[in-house]
């Protein structure tokens, strides 16, 4: 299935999923990403049909269960002191970062990693805001 005319960096969504993104290369599909792909290929070879990351259980587990978040939320804050942030966007950031551990593992400080556009799409649909700020580099 085409994705919109306006989904730049693949020019096919292969997960169904995707969304077009503000920036070119904000518009990647989960399918174009090893680390994303090979967490659905693991989860396929178990007996199971999925495309998308976001259609794989740990997904919602990790990415958007609030009380999971809370706690990822808390131990961030102790490690590295940031303010209280209004609760959207507190939960979405910490969705994000849940994302990327669960993926990627650790990456290091200010290391940072485009998310599928299904996956940002999905979080955001999860815990919306009136404003998005997009891939920003550290």
């Amino acid at each position: 299935m085409s994705c919109n005319s306006t989904f730049v960096k693949t020019e096919m969504c292969r997960c169904n999923s995707c969304i077009a993104m503000h920036a070119e290369r904000e518009s990647v599909c989960c399918r174009d990403v090893e680390q994303t792909n090979f967490k659905l290929d693991v989860f396929n070879e178990e007996g199971h049909d999925i495309e998308c990351i976001t259609d794989h259980p740990g997904f919602g587990t990790v990415c958007l269960d609030r009380y999971v978040l809370e706690t990822a939320y808390y131990q961030y804050r102790q490690q590295y002191g940031v303010p209280q942030q209004e609760d959207n966007e507190q939960q979405r950031y910490v969705a994000y970062r849940q994302f990327v551990r669960w993926c990627w593992g650790y990456l290091g400080r200010e290391v940072r990693v485009v998310l599928p556009s299904c996956a940002v799409q999905r979080i955001r649909a999860q815990f919306p805001s009136q404003q998005y700020q997009g891939f920003q580099d550290s």
